[in-house]
Parts: C-alpha cells; structure tokens; sequence
C-alpha cells in the first residue's frame, strides 16, 4: 500500500474556485443512471477493517462501504483513475453507522502535494454534494479527514469527461530514439497496440531497400544486431507507418550530449552564469539547493574520460569576485584561480568546491561533496594551484563532524536529523530527492583514501563510518518499499553507487550480504519494467512517483543500474539489466508514450531529434529556459501506459539536479564500456587497444595521447588513432626490441620483468591493462 501521507504535505489554500452547493440527508442523492467515474479507478485507503476495504467506497452500492481501522488517527480514502480526468462534480455518503466527520478535506494531487479542493468544517450531515465552478484536471482525488476519529464512506462518487488535450499532436505509431543509437549496444523501439509478431522493417531514410526484418513482440521490437558503419538516417516500418529517423554511431549518445551537459553547467553557475542575479535557494548552481550533487557528477565524467574533456574547446571564462558589486562580495574567490588552459570539466569542478569552501556551506550533503574534489586531487593538480587542495581539505576536516547546519547554509528542504557525517544516517528523504539512502558511503570512503594519503592518524574512522551505514542498508532496506528506489527521484542513484563503490574499492573489507543486496535490488527493477516501454515502474501499481515531474529519475537510472551490474557476476540479471540502462536512455530521447524528447529546444540544440517537450517554464527559481539542453519535462503518471491524448500535462520545469542525474548517468557508461588491451605480436610489436567513448566523428581522426609504463614507473607517450571511421576502438602498434618498448622516437625500458602497464581513467574508475613482453 502506498503511504502517500509519508511524501506529501497537506495546504489549506484552495487551488481550484468551488460552489459548495449544500450538504443533504442520504435519502436525497440520486445515484441511478450517473457516470460516477470513480467507478473506473482503484481505490486506496490509509486503513481498512475486513470486509470493508477501499474498493467497497466506489462500487456504487450504497449498502457497502469503507472503514478505517480503529487505531487510524488519521483516516483518508483516494481514488486513482485511469488517466487524466476533468471533474466537474464531487459526491460524498457517509456511513450511517458512525456520525459523520465534523471537518474533512477534499484533495487532488499536484506536484506531489495534496492541495485543497475544499475544507469542510462543522458538518453535520450524512452526504455532501460538490460542483466544482471550474473543471479540476486531475487523476487522484482524496477524503481526508481532518480531526483524529475513525471514518466510514458508503459512496465516493466523481463525476466530469475524460481528458483529451486537443492541442496534443499525434503521435507516430513506432516510437524510436529521435537522435539515435550507439552501434553494437541495445537498440529497441515501442510500438503501441501492434499486434504480436507483425514484422517491421529497417530502411535508409527516403529509401526502399529493406536492410533489416524483425518482428512485433509485446508491442516492441529489437534491432540490437543491427550494426550498419554508415553515417546515413534509418527509419523503422511497420505496415504503412514510420518511425522518425534516426543515426547510429560508434558513440551517438555521448557524440550529441558531451558538449551540451557542459554548456548547461557552465550557463547555470549561480552568480557567473548566463543570469548574474542572485537566486533564492541557491548555491552554487541556480536552483541548485544542498542536493545538487553536482561537484561529484562532474569529478565522475572526468575520472572516467578524461580525454574526451581534456580536449574540448575551453569556453567557461574565470569571473573574477572582486569585479563584482558589495553584495557579490565572499560569494565565491576563496580557492586561488586555476591555469589558462584549464579544462572547463575541472574549472566546474572548481567553481562548485570554491562557493562551497568560500561560503562555510556546512550541511552534510554540501560538505559530503568535499570530499570528492579532495579524493580527485592526484588528477587535477595539474590545473590548480596547491593552495585549492589545502583550503578546502582544512574546511572538510574542520565540519565534517559537526552536527549543526548554519542557517545561511540551509533551506526548507533540509529533513537531516543532524549533520556530523560520521553518524549513521537512518532517515530516507521525501520524493523531493533531498535525502537518499547511503548518500554519506563515497564520501566517506573518499576521506579515508585521502586521510590515509595524509598519513592521519584518525583515517580510519571513515571507513569505520562507510562500513557502519553499509551494514545498515544491508539490513533495513526494503527494495519493495518505492521509497528506497524510485521514490528517491533524481538522487536514486546515489544509493546503489555507494554500494558498487564499496565493492569495488574495498573487495575483501565490504560488509556480508552486500552482493546480495544488490541482487534482491535488481530483481525489483527487473519485475517493475516488463511493459512495452521497458521502463521500470514507481511500483507495481504506480508507474512514475505520483505527481512529479520525474525527469531526473529517468535520466539518473541508467546510473544505478550499471552501478548495480559492475557489482553482479555474468548472467541473465546482468543483460536484462542492460536493456533497461539503454530504455531509460531511448525514453529520454522519444520512446515514450508522448513521442517527444525531454527538452524543449531539443529539435534546434540535439542533433537529429524531431519533436522537443510540449512546453518549458518561463522563470521560476533557477531562471534556465534559455540554457542549452534543459530537461524540461517527462512523460507523467496520466501518460502511462499510453494516453498521448494527455498531451501537455503536469508540471513541466529543468532543474540542475536533473542534469546532474545525467551527467551521473554519462560517467558510469562510459566506465562501463572502456576496455584496454595489450596484445604481444610474433613479429616483435605491443599493440594496444582502447574501446572508450572518444570516436564522435565519422569525418574526423580521433586520437588519444596515452603513457605506458614499465615497472620502475617509467613511461613513454603513445598516441592511439580509431581503427576506421565507425570504429569503437583506438590502437596503437610499437616495437620490442633492445631490451625496451620503442614508439616515435622515444624508448621505455622493460626493466625488471619485462612488465609494461597501460591504463585510463583515473581513481576508482581507471581501467589497466599488463604484459609480459619479455
């Protein structure tokens, strides 16, 4: 049963104008030939005796009802229906057995909050009879109580039209990735009511030759082995209809987003970016809050492609505080200013841990961020002067056990008991993503690497702390509960990250049952996403958490899920578990029950996506609509399972913690993917292969500048070339001869034992490969 009233807050300002027309005796509500639309929903309650359960509310039998249990203090009925509904009229019966409520509210769900139809006080009569002066598009509607007594509803009738946007475009019958699809990766489309096993067909755009057959099943199709090496638009063909076109490239998805999740970041800086206004709940990122978790999402991409950021063109220009006006002054300026040629991936990185550090922000999810600049030190030295790395190392160690939030550092999203990061943290956040489950473990494990590398005498107690709240997800956690999981919106994925990095980084020191955990989570995700989308559900009744703008969840699972899969052996959980990193990846792209791409200016900003999101948000707290690559909006729970009638429905807005969702997502892919290789040839030459998401360009040699290394810690530069223009991989061939590696006129003794290393990435994300060559 979902306990909406654990998530929501109930407000006493009325959004919709009413006629509250009058409150009649029982025998006076007509029933007979009504179309009570509650009839067509499901029905829940906070409590219920047996035999009178939930549904007996909506059965349109006056002799059946619902009660709430006798210990329910506060009792509440809500009715979900199918889809989206305009209601025109409320209709209320007591149960005669007990007096009726004195005081109780009519709700309807908005954003994730109970809103106020209407508050009922010093009622006295048995019925209720509601006409709305202004049609309430809706499809949860809820009787709450509002005094501490046990309640009874013989009738909990609705009454209005079923919603259709007619402003909605139709949608195309096959619903694709608009842009496109990464070649030799899963690859899937949705074709709504087709039946099973109709054949579809795979063309070259404007073109009649048939390249690939498959079939219909379930109401979507695969295409995974279809692999073509050509830069040349696809359409898929069922019958007589056409998807939209659509590229397929060694790396599509990094290729069209890499730059893109850059300029937003860059834009959405708080003081510096494209607004210079300073924002209410606001730090370092406009709209950002205290759980952002921007400043890690940045240090992952970095760690795990560093040479796809390393050369980007630099366009993030260092903004100097003390051009700014007084009220800009301590902002930011803390942290001395990096090199000229500095990243714009490290100068984020930097900005993000300067106004955290020259502010004293010291809540526990903002100094938790600390420690993965700290932890990322050894590869961004080289663009930032020591004086960063001592700074914000003196202020982590300083509050990192404090337990009190100053209140410039704090909003009124803040639900942490206290704020020393040692302490175990029992308290899961509400479906506003402000607190997800062992979001303290990186961190933590990060601050015991660098406190070791600090030789501190106290290191330990980091591990210590990780290990402890470790031990109690392993043991608290329910995964069937949504709040553990989806629940978390856009911060889900810090919850099975925290147990991949466990594992990863600490094999032999990880608490018991950890694999199992993570085991029992995918089975979770795997049961809620058998539906024609492959999406994974809020939970087996819910498909998105109930009336949020869900955006960063979708975009932030692929995160979790691939976490999960580095911590699972080989096996059927692991490859279906794939399919779903790449679902949720298509769905933000098109396949979706609206057909359009989550951002708005998507046709003109992405390449080769058609139809953008319906609308975006015109101010609002953050001030992003003219940012590139806003996620504005998602398919909401009334679009699901397919009703594209819905149209533009629900609250539509980009938020940074959506971006950083994905950006999240975008490292632990690419991660994921990289492979290195060193293969030893008869002919006295080293190859070595890399697969990593650097070959974007079918019309452009990419390359990669890499060191290897003999054992004593000498190294040499190779410069790897793509193999071919679809090529996944980068190589490179050197010769073995004379006792040593030789490449470009350099030579790298093989020293003792005739080791060569190679590697990339950096920390916990780097990736080595070994040879004997002698």
């Amino acid at each position: 049963m979902i306990k909406y009233p654990t998530a929501f807050h109930i407000t006493d300002i009325p959004i919709v104008p009413i006629i509250f027309c009058c409150f009649l005796q029982f025998s006076a509500i007509p029933l007979a030939a009504q179309n009570d639309l509650a009839q067509t929903g499901q029905a829940v309650a906070s409590s219920a005796l047996e035999g009178n359960e939930a549904a007996r509310a909506i059965d349109g039998k006056r002799e059946t009802l619902w009660a709430s249990g006798k210990d329910d203090e506060e009792p509440w009925l809500m009715v979900r229906l199918p889809g989206a509904t305009e209601l025109t009229r409320i209709q209320v019966i007591f149960g005669q057995e007990l007096a009726p409520p004195q005081n109780f509210h009519l709700q309807y769900l908005l954003n994730g909050e109970w809103r106020n139809i209407k508050t009922v006080r010093d009622n006295g009569s048995h019925a209720a009879d509601i006409l709305l002066e202004k049609e309430l598009l809706t499809d949860r509607i809820r009787l709450a109580s509002g005094e501490s007594q046990s309640m009874q509803v013989a009738v909990f009738g609705l009454f209005g039209q079923p919603y259709e946007d007619t402003s909605a475009m139709e949608t195309k019958a096959v619903l694709v990735n608009q842009s496109g699809y990464n070649l030799h990766r899963t690859k899937r489309f949705t074709a709504p009511e087709i039946p099973d096993h109709t054949g579809f067909e795979i063309r070259q755009k404007n073109r009649q030759e048939v390249l690939y057959r498959g079939k219909v099943v379930e109401e979507k199709g695969d295409f995974t082995d279809f692999n073509p090496r050509s830069d040349k638009e696809y359409v898929i063909r069922v019958g007589d209809e056409e998807s939209f076109p659509f590229r397929i490239g060694p790396y599509w998805l990094e290729r069209v987003t890499y730059r893109l999740m850059l300029d937003f970041m860059i834009g959405a800086r708080h003081y510096v970016g494209n607004v210079e206004e300073i924002r209410p709940l606001s730090f370092e990122w406009r709209d950002g809050d205290f759980f952002n978790w921007a400043l890690q999402s940045f240090v992952a991409l970095y760690l795990a492609n560093p040479g796809a950021f390393e050369r980007m063109e630099v366009t993030a220009p260092y903004r100097d505080n003390a051009t700014f006006p007084e009220t800009y002054k301590g902002l930011w300026g803390a942290l001395e200013p990096y090199i000229e040629e500095t990243p714009d991936i490290v100068r984020l990185i930097h900005w993000d841990a300067d106004v955290k550090v020259s502010q004293r922000l010291d809540h526990e999810m903002q100094k938790a961020e600390l420690a993965h600049f700290l932890y990322a030190w050894p590869y961004l030295k080289r663009w930032l002067p020591q004086q960063n790395f001592n700074r914000v190392y003196e202020y982590a160690r300083e509050v990192w056990e404090k337990s009190t939030v100053s209140e410039h550092a704090n909003s009124k999203y803040d639900q942490s008991p206290e704020h020393n990061l040692l302490a175990l943290k029992t308290r899961l956040g509400t479906t506003k993503g402000e607190m997800p489950p062992g979001f303290s473990v990186i961190p933590n494990l990060m601050m015991y690497k660098v406190a070791q590398r600090e030789n501190e005498a106290d290191a330990h107690k980091y591990f210590q702390a990780a290990y402890r709240q470790m031990e109690w997800m392993i043991a608290n956690l329910d995964w069937h509960d949504p709040m553990t999981t989806k629940g978390q919106r856009m911060s889900e994925h810090l919850t099975m990250r925290a147990f991949a990095y466990f594992h990863s980084q600490f094999p032999d020191q990880a608490p018991a049952g950890l694999v199992e955990k993570v085991t029992g989570w995918a089975g979770v995700a795997l049961s809620r996403s058998d539906n024609m989308w492959d999406f994974r559900k809020y939970d087996d009744d819910d498909w998105v958490p109930p009336g949020w703008n869900e955006t960063g969840n979708v975009l932030g699972f692929p995160a979790a899920a691939l976490a999960a899969m580095s911590v699972l052996g080989d096996g059927d959980i692991k490859d279906k578990l794939e399919i779903l990193v790449w679902s949720h990846m298509e769905n933000a792209f098109g396949r979706n029950p609206t057909g359009r791409q989550f951002s708005y200016k998507g046709p003109e900003e992405v390449e080769g996506v058609d139809l953008g999101w319906y609308s975006r948000h015109k101010g609002g707290i953050g001030l992003l609509e003219e940012l590139p690559f806003v996620f504005d909006g998602s398919p909401k729970s009334f679009h699901y399972p397919n009703h594209p009638g819905a149209g533009n429905l629900g609250w539509t807005e980009g938020w940074v913690q959506f971006n950083t969702a994905f950006n999240t997502s975008m490292a632990y892919l690419a991660n994921y993917y990289t492979e290195i290789s060193l293969e030893k040839k008869n002919t006295g030459q080293l190859t070595i292969r890399l697969k990593a998401p650097l070959n974007f360009h079918e019309d452009q040699t990419d390359s990669l500048a890499m060191n290897i290394r003999n054992m004593l810690g000498d190294s040499i530069t190779v410069v790897l070339k793509e193999e071919n223009p679809f090529s996944d991989t980068l190589t490179a061939t050197v010769k073995i001869e004379d006792g040593g590696i030789k490449a470009e006129g350099q030579v790298l003794p093989l020293g003792k034992g005739g080791s060569i290393e190679a590697s990339y990435g950096y920390g916990y994300f780097r990736k080595t490969a070994t040879i004997v060559v002698e």
